[in-house]
């Protein structure tokens, strides 16, 4: 086994070698003896196999709290504190709408204009295009 095949099988089977079948295991265990490289890089997926081993490790959950969720449910609803909308609201967002419209609008008035290659056509497609005023093509 080459380190490049062995780096292969660890990110498909993970870094605990007895998940892996026997004629793998055998040859990923020589490699690790003789390359440095090899036991660092199994010694990551193990690594790594532990952090996600705990990640999805379900919650303990005991009587109390338990008992907790089920108080909780039996009390009423709570009311909701999304935005709720309203005129002043609607008010505000057009105000904000036109505002930024107005901003966009200068904006693209202050701008200069392009000339030659610096047409949308040309920075696409390069110098060897040419468009015609004539017959609004571009070739």
């Amino acid at each position: 086994m080459n380190l490049e095949r062995f780096e292969e099988t660890l990110s498909r089977l993970g870094g605990d070698l007895r998940r892996w079948p026997a004629p793998e295991r055998g040859e990923a265990e020589v490699l690790i003896a003789a390359e440095p490289r090899a036991a660092k890089l199994q010694a990551q997926a193990a690594e790594l196999d532990a952090l996600l081993g705990a990640a999805v490790a379900p919650a303990t959950m005991d009587a109390a709290a338990i008992g907790r969720i089920m108080a909780g449910i039996g009390q009423g609803r709570r009311h909701d504190l999304t935005l709720q909308p309203t005129r002043r609201l609607f008010a505000w967002a057009s105000a904000a709408m036109v505002a930024l419209l107005v901003a966009g609008f200068a904006a693209g008035v202050a701008m200069p204009t392009s000339q030659g290659e610096d047409t949308l056509a040309g920075l696409v497609f390069g110098s060897n295009v040419s468009t015609s005023a004539d017959s609004g093509s571009v070739l």
